[in-house]
C-alpha cells in the first residue's frame, strides 16, 4: 500500500515514451497525499530514438550516469513484459533501487498486496486478497477481483477486468479490454489480444483472441 514519505524521493525512468508521461501525470497527485517525488530524469538503451530532454530533465543513453547513487530510485516504464524485465536485470549491474508508482485514485483493498517496481495508474481496482508481484504494470480501468495472483512483469492493458481468483503468470500481456472468467489461469509469457474473453486455461507462450478466445499461436 502506498506510504506517507517525510522526505523527497529522487526518480529515475527507464524509458522515455507514453507509459514515462503517464507516470509524470501521477506525480503531483501523489504530492497531494504527502509523497514527494522529484523527477531526476530518463535513462534509454542507447540504440533507442528519443529527444535530449523529457519535462525539462535530461533523457541519458549511459546507464553509469546513474551508477553509485543511493539516493536513487528508478521505475521501468516500458509497457512490453520482456524489455521490462531486460531493463530491471540490466539495473541491477548498478544495483539500482526500485520504487513502485500508485495513483492516489486507485483502489485496493486492504488485504492485498504490491511488489516493488510496480506501476498502477488511475481508476483500476484491486479488490480482496489480491497478490501483484513486482514490476508489473496495470493500465487505467483495470479491475482485478479478489484472490487474484499477477505475477512478475505482467501487463495488464486499459480496461482489464480479471474476475476472482484468476492467475496470470510471469511476464504474461493481456490486451485493451479482455475479460477473464473466475479461476482462470493466464500462462507464463502468454499473449491475450485486445477484447477477448478468456474462458479456459491459457498455456505458456500462447496467444488467444477472440469471444470466446481461441488460440492464434502456440508458444
Amino acid at each position: 500500500m502506498i506510504q506517507t514519505k517525510s522526505q523527497t524521493e529522487r526518480l529515475v525512468l527507464f524509458g522515455a515514451g507514453a507509459l514515462a508521461r503517464e507516470i509524470l501525470v501521477v506525480l503531483p497527485r501523489l504530492h497531494t497525499i504527502g509523497r514527494d517525488i522529484e523527477f531526476v530524469g530518463c535513462l534509454v538503451d542507447p540504440d533507442v530514438a528519443a529527444a535530449d530532454r523529457l519535462h525539462d530533465r535530461p533523457i541519458s543513453r549511459n546507464i553509469d550516469d546513474f551508477a553509485g547513487d543511493d539516493t536513487l530510485r528508478f521505475v521501468v516504464a516500458l509497457g512490453e513484459p520482456g524489455a521490462r524485465a531486460r531493463a530491471v536485470e540490466r539495473l541491477g549491474s548498478i544495483g539500482a533501487r526500485f520504487a513502485s508508482i500508485i495513483d492516489p485514485a486507485v483502489l485496493i483493498g486492504a488485504s492485498s498486496r504490491v511488489r516493488e517496481g510496480s506501476i498502477i495508474l488511475g481508476h483500476a481496482s484491486i479488490t480482496a486478497d489480491a497478490l501483484l508481484g513486482a514490476h508489473v504494470l496495470v493500465n487505467p480501468g483495470t479491475t482485478i477481483a479478489h484472490d487474484n495472483r499477477i505475477a512478475d512483469f505482467a501487463t495488464l492493458s486499459p480496461g482489464v477486468h480479471l474476475a476472482g481468483r484468476v492467475t496470470v503468470d510471469d511476464g504474461a500481456f493481456l490486451g485493451t479490454g479482455a475479460c477473464v472468467i473466475p479461476g482462470i489461469c493466464i500462462g507464463a509469457h502468454a499473449y491475450v489480444g485486445a477484447g477477448s474473453v478468456v474462458i479456459r486455461n491459457v498455456p505458456p507462450g500462447y496467444t488467444v483472441i477472440g469471444n470466446p478466445a481461441r488460440i492464434l499461436r502456440r508458444g
